[in-house]
């Protein structure tokens, strides 16, 4: 008796886990209009940072991805995944690179995205933030 107890308690805490939220995997590219950028290696991050309902960004909730010399990124922090939602995407750099950056920034609206459950390939192109 015992034991059927705990194999139907184990059953079901194991199908309890299966019903959870869905998650956003997330990785792309960046690029300035249509032509890739590249970067030196661990140099650069992307940073997403969760939109509340009334589009003011949580950089207390943000998450980072490293870019990669091509340019390419993937999250790998929290399993690769994040909540669904809107976020604001922006890059951070050290050094040089922050420098060059900084005409990304400087009169561009903020990149916003929508992440939906499941993969999310992004591209994003800072010569064309709203595209």
């Amino acid at each position: 008796m015992r034991r059927a107890l705990l194999f139907v308690a184990l059953v079901g805490l194991t199908a309890g886990g299966c019903g959870g939220p869905k998650l956003a995997k997330v990785k792309g590219k960046l690029v300035t209009n249509d032509q890739p950028m590249t970067f030196p290696l661990a140099s650069a991050g992307v940073i997403f940072t969760p939109l509340s309902a009334e589009g003011t960004p949580d950089p207390s909730k943000a998450f980072t991805a490293v870019i990669n010399e091509d340019g390419t990124f993937e999250m790998l922090a929290s399993g690769g995944q994040l909540p669904p939602g809107k976020y604001q995407i922006s890059i951070q750099a050290q050094g040089k690179l922050k420098e060059q950056l900084k005409k990304f920034g400087e009169g561009v609206s903020p990149v916003r995205r929508e992440l939906q459950p499941g993969p999310n390939e992004l591209v994003i192109d800072f010569g064309k933030p709203e595209g």
